[in-house]
C-alpha cells in the first residue's frame, strides 16, 4: 500500500508498518494496530464482508491511500474503486444550472463503481466534506479478486444490485406526482439509524434536489407530520413507524 498526500509525500506500505525503517518513526505495537484497523475496516465494508483473509490482505497490499482536503475532488485518471478510511465526502450532482448534494459518504463507505468496466460518469463528482483519507483500488485488482474469491464476487454483484435499487428509488420519487410522495421517497432512500434520518442539505438545497419550491417542501413535511409518519427537529427526521411508512409510500419506490 502506498500513501499519497498533497504535500507530495509517498510512503510504501512496508515502510509505514515496519518499525525498523528510519523514514517513519512508529512503535511495533502502533504498526500492528494500524494494520489491524485498516484490515477491519476493509473486512466490514460491503464488498469485502465475507471475503477471505487472503483476498483482503491482497487488496490492502495492492491499494494506495490518498488524502483530500475539504472541497477538493476525489478522483483518479484510471478506473478505480475507493474506500473512505477517515473523514467524509459528498456525492455531488452536476448540471448546467445547479450543483446539489445527492449523498454523504462516511468512514467505511465504498464508491467509484460507476468508473469501473466502462466510461466514467460525468454527471456526478465526489468532493471531500472535510479532510478525507481514502484507499484506492485499481480495476486490475478488482478483476483479480473477482477471479479468485467467490465471496467477493457475490458481494460485488449484491453491491451493484443495491445501487440499481437505490437509483430506481431516486427515479420513482423524482417522477412521483404529489410533493409528499416525493419527499417520502427521498426519506426512504436515505440511511436509517435508530429510526432517524439526518438531512445533510438545507431546505433550499433539498427543495432544488426534489424539483419543488420551498413552500411546497414545507407543506410536504407538514403533511407527513400531521399524518403521524414523521417528527422533525431541525435536520433530524424521526420515522415514527418505518414499516407503516414503507407500506404506504413504498409504491413510490
Amino acid at each position: 500500500m502506498v500513501y499519497n498526500y498533497h504535500e507530495n509525500k509517498s510512503v510504501s506500505f512496508e515502510t509505514l508498518f515496519n518499525p525498523q525503517k528510519k523514514e517513519v518513526m512508529r512503535t511495533e505495537k502502533t504498526n500492528r494496530q494500524d494494520r489491524k484497523e485498516i484490515f477491519e475496516l476493509f473486512a466490514s465494508s460491503p464488498l469485502f464482508r465475507g471475503a477471505s483473509k487472503e483476498s483482503i490482505d491482497y487488496a490492502i497490499d495492492c491499494s494506495s491511500v490518498s488524502e483530500c482536503k475539504k472541497g477538493e475532488r476525489i478522483e483518479s485518471e484510471s478506473s478505480c474503486l475507493f474506500i473512505i478510511l477517515s473523514g467524509t465526502a459528498s456525492v455531488v450532482g452536476i448540471s448546467k444550472t445547479q450543483t446539489v448534494i445527492l449523498n454523504t459518504l462516511k468512514k467505511g463507505r465504498v464508491f467509484g463503481m460507476a468508473s469501473l468496466f466502462g466510461e466514467k460518469c460525468g454527471t456526478t463528482a465526489i468532493v471531500a466534506g472535510e479532510s478525507c483519507v481514502y484507499a484506492v483500488i485499481t480495476q486490475e485488482v478488482i478483476e483479480e479478486l473477482l477471479k479468485r474469491d467467490i465471496g467477493f464476487t457475490k458481494n460485488y454483484i449484491c453491491f451493484l444490485s443495491d445501487k440499481i435499487r437505490f437509483l430506481n428509488k431516486k427515479i420513482a420519487f423524482f417522477t412521483s406526482g404529489k410533493t409528499e410522495k416525493k419527499l417520502a421517497g427521498y426519506l426512504l432512500s436515505l440511511p436509517l439509524e435508530n429510526n432517524e434520518i439526518r438531512l445533510e442539505m438545507n431546505m433550499s438545497s433539498l427543495a432544488k434536489n426534489l424539483d419543488m419550491g420551498r413552500a411546497s417542501l414545507y407543506r410536504a413535511f407538514d403533511a407527513l407530520e400531521e399524518n403521524g409518519f414523521i417528527k422533525r427537529t431541525n435536520n433530524i427526521v424521526k420515522i415514527t413507524s418505518p414499516e407503516e411508512f414503507r407500506k404506504i409510500y413504498g409504491e413510490t419506490l
